[in-house]
């Protein structure tokens, strides 16, 4: 057998190099060059976003925020995770000894899990998984913007019968009256994600077959 690295002939069964002092198992072989005139496209590279692709978000969110009562029941598979996040955010947060926190906490952490699973796929660069994970996060805004809506009308069932989240808080914060006002707020931030994983999705897929559209 030859090394690999410096060419030199050695003993069968040798585990390094006797020249070069390459150890034979850690050795791994180099990616051959790009051929000329091809380009490496890394997924994780940034999407060069054009004003028009702008236009597009808020349009779409505009959309979505339109069809909000249909597109809430859409992802109906992922309220029953979302709803055991938001009971255990209760009691974490219950941990802190604050009512308030408490109450706030349920919300909190059903947010924060999708988020926090967005910034760990972006980190691994897995773009379109992280998009997903904000769709998700989107998703969880409009139950919450359902849920603000309902604080003074509380028509909605609770798990348990317990007190209502959002009855609470607002009245706190002095803002009950303004109920329906908070929930569309909700509504139109969860739609704006949603808007942005679907797009981001989109220019990646396109970026891919199309590496131009990738700054360099």
């Amino acid at each position: 057998m030859y090394c690999p690295a410096c060419g030199v002939r050695a003993k069968e069964g040798a585990l390094a190099c006797a020249s070069c002092a390459l150890i034979f198992s850690k050795w791994k072989p180099k990616a051959p060059p790009p051929a000329r005139g091809s380009a490496v496209v890394r997924l994780d590279a940034p999407v060069v976003r054009s004003p028009a692709a702008w236009g597009a978000l808020v349009a779409g969110a505009v959309v979505l925020f339109a069809l909000r009562d249909w597109f809430r029941g859409a992802f109906f598979f992922l309220d029953g995770v979302s709803l055991a996040v938001h009971e255990a955010g209760h009691v974490v947060f219950g941990l802190l000894g604050s009512r308030f926190v408490m109450m706030a906490g349920g919300t909190a952490l059903q947010l924060a899990m999708p988020l926090a699973f967005a910034l760990d796929f972006r980190r691994r660069g897995q773009p379109r998984s992280s998009a997903a994970c904000v769709a998700w996060v989107g998703q969880n805004l409009l139950n919450v913007g359902r849920y603000a809506a309902d604080a003074r009308a509380q028509q909605l069932p609770l798990v348990g019968g317990g007190e209502h989240d959002w009855t609470y808080l607002l009245e706190v914060v002095g803002l009950l009256r303004r109920d329906a006002e908070v929930g569309a707020a909700f509504d139109f931030a969860g739609c704006l994600l949603i808007a942005w994983a679907a797009l981001s999705v989109w220019e990646r897929t396109r970026a891919l077959r199309h590496p131009s559209f990738l700054e360099k």
